[in-house]
C-alpha cells in the first residue's frame, strides 16, 4: 500500500455491480436533459456499459482489469494494457465521493513512471470537450490524434541511447 492508502486489486466476478455504478456515475450526467424516465436511463446506461466493457476486453484480452481501492473501500476502476514499448490506460474512473482528492493524478503519475521504467510511452484517450484534458496535460500528455471526438493522447516514453548512436 503506497501512503495515501491507494491499491489495487484484479476485477472478478462479482465486481459486475460496481463497475456498473463506476461507468453509471461518470457517464450519468450525459443523459440527464433526456426526458425518460430514470429505468430507461438506466436501461440506456447498462447497454453501453456491456458494450464498453464487451469492446475493451476485445480489444485488450491481456489487459489489467483493476479495482482501485482506498483505506480498503472501493472507490473505482483503472484498466491498463502494458506492452513491450507502449502501454495504453484504457480506462481510469472514480466513484463522485472519491474525485478531487489527487487519487486518480497519483495513479497516473505511477503508471506513467512504470512506463518509462519499463522504455515505454503512454497512451490514453480523452473526450475533445472533456475539461479534464487539461488535467492530463498537466501530467505531462501531449495530443498526437484527434478523430473529432477523442484525442488520442501520449506521454513520451524517455529516449534510451546506444553507445552506437552516440558515435
Amino acid at each position: 500500500m503506497n501512503p495515501s492508502g491507494v491499491t489495487l486489486r484484479p476485477v472478478c466476478d462479482d465486481d459486475t455491480d460496481l463497475l456498473f455504478r463506476i461507468f453509471k456515475s461518470v457517464n450519468e450526467p450525459t443523459f440527464a436533459a433526456l426526458e425518460m424516465p430514470s429505468e430507461q436511463k438506466d436501461d440506456l446506461l447498462n447497454m453501453q456499459f456491456v458494450a464498453q466493457l464487451g469492446q475493451y476486453r476485445r480489444q485488450y484480452p491481456s489487459a489489467d482489469y483493476q479495482v482501485i481501492l482506498v483505506a480498503g473501500t472501493e472507490a473505482g476502476s483503472m484498466y491498463t494494457q502494458r506492452g513491450p514499448t507502449e502501454w495504453v490506460l484504457i480506462d481510469i474512473a472514480l466513484l463522485p465521493e472519491f474525485r478531487d482528492q489527487g487519487i486518480g493524478s497519483d495513479l497516473v503519475r505511477s503508471l506513467i513512471s512504470e512506463a518509462h521504467a519499463s522504455s515505454s510511452q503512454l497512451d490514453a484517450h480523452v473526450r475533445v470537450d472533456n475539461p479534464a484534458w487539461r488535467l492530463w496535460q498537466r501530467l505531462g500528455f501531449e495530443a498526437v490524434d484527434d478523430d473529432g471526438v477523442y484525442l488520442r493522447i501520449r506521454v513520451p516514453g524517455p529516449v534510451r541511447y546506444s553507445d552506437r548512436d552516440l558515435k
